[in-house]
């Protein structure tokens, strides 16, 4: 008798790393938390993302949820600043109990949050940044983004102004924090590919419109393209006042899809010569893709007052990825269950791949649109050429 306790003692041991103890989850309500810029100046960025995301959540409400469960979007202002971000990211996880990070908005934001998602072991979806430490290698399990990175927005960006247009004086304008300096070390390696180097760069401080200095050491040079790694206000002053200076006046701009397009020519009077736009999800306007006509059908039942927007349809996208997960795992799961669904669809989005043939999502997601202004509408910039 004393041999056999033994030997099913042992056995029991030997399974205990098979077993899953995380618990099935409960309730009838998916809530999942998003910090954003939802005052100050960034303050349209986020009620537009967080626009995009409920117009699908509240679709998928409407028809009675997923496996019986609906979905609900506890925001948390930062007002752009990561020490707050950091703050939201623990209150939304202790006091909001919520299952999941959804669209954290800004490089700075993210950089502070994805640690704490990993602590507590809270998947991160759908982060409105393109920041590398999101892309990392080997790919982090937590972590399921949809748009591309900023490193090859700003590739799209010099094949465009250097490969295509034959410019030689690229210089750039950025935010100096984690975002703005990333975004300069991928520009002086695309130019560095090409046996180029910047003819000039001039940073600002984040939060601010402290653009005067970096105007006056990029003018200097009389570059005949300013990439900018920057968000919409500081970027439309720039062009503003470079537009009166002699020798940026005749200047291209390449800007990065943190500068929401609209937002900007809103702020330049509409104004868009000599602007090139990087996106990373196709015009919510012209796109032929189901999804996008679908977009557009939810904008105009739920927010028929509202215009469609790159950043609105971007976050229509994160709640398609995140209903998608919570409709692959079923209606019994585990958060492991959960967090090993994120890889499946990270594949197939990786890969371009759809996930059925009547919702093409991934065809969309992972690439890079450059457009540009005109007539009121946005036109991709090889149909011009």
């Amino acid at each position: 008798m004393y041999k056999i306790v033994v030997i099913c003692l042992i056995a029991i041991l030997f399974s205990l790393p098979f077993i899953n103890f995380s618990p099935k989850f409960q309730g009838n309500e998916i809530k999942l938390g998003m910090s954003g810029p939802f005052s100050g100046s960034l303050h349209t960025l986020g009620g537009e993302l967080l626009m995009g995301m409920n117009l699908y959540f509240e679709s998928i409400n409407q028809q009675g949820g997923v496996h019986g469960r609906t979905f609900r979007v506890i925001t948390r202002d930062d007002r752009y600043e990561p020490k707050i971000a950091s703050e939201n990211a623990l209150k939304l996880i202790k006091k909001d109990k919520v299952f999941a990070f959804v669209g954290f908005i800004g490089t700075p934001s993210n950089r502070v949050a994805l640690p704490i998602a990993m602590e507590y072991r809270v998947p991160h979806i759908g982060a409105l940044s393109g920041a590398q430490f999101l892309r990392e290698t080997p790919r982090n399990p937590l972590v399921l983004n949809g748009r591309t990175s900023y490193s090859k927005e700003i590739e799209a960006l010099i094949e465009y102004f250097v490969d295509k247009r034959a410019y030689k004086d690229i210089a750039i304008f950025y935010q100096n924090d984690c975002f703005g300096r990333a975004g300069l070390i991928s520009v002086k390696q695309e130019l560095r590919k090409r046996g180029m180097r910047l003819v000039a760069e001039g940073s600002y401080k984040r939060n601010t419109l402290s653009i005067g200095h970096a105007l006056h050491e990029i003018s200097q040079s009389k570059p005949q393209v300013v990439i900018m790694i920057a968000v919409t206000k500081p970027a439309a002053e720039f062009i503003q006042r470079a537009r009166e200076n002699e020798n940026l006046k005749d200047a291209k701009y390449g800007t990065i899809s943190f500068i929401g397009p609209r937002m900007l020519l809103n702020t330049l009077d509409g104004r868009a010569e000599n602007i090139i736009f990087s996106q990373v999800v196709p015009s919510p306007w012209s796109s032929s893709s189901k999804e996008v006509e679908y977009y557009r059908e939810l904008m105009d039942r739920f927010n028929p007052q509202k215009e469609y927007s790159y950043i609105s349809l971007e976050g229509f996208f994160i709640a398609r990825m995140t209903v998608e997960l919570f409709r692959r795992v079923g209606k019994k799961f585990t958060k492991e269950d959960f967090i090993g669904e994120i890889a499946h669809l990270y594949e197939e989005i990786e890969r371009g791949f759809g996930i059925d043939e009547s919702m093409r999502l991934c065809q969309c997601l992972n690439n890079v649109y450059l457009t540009y202004y005109s007539d009121g509408i946005f036109w991709d910039v090889y149909e011009k050429d």
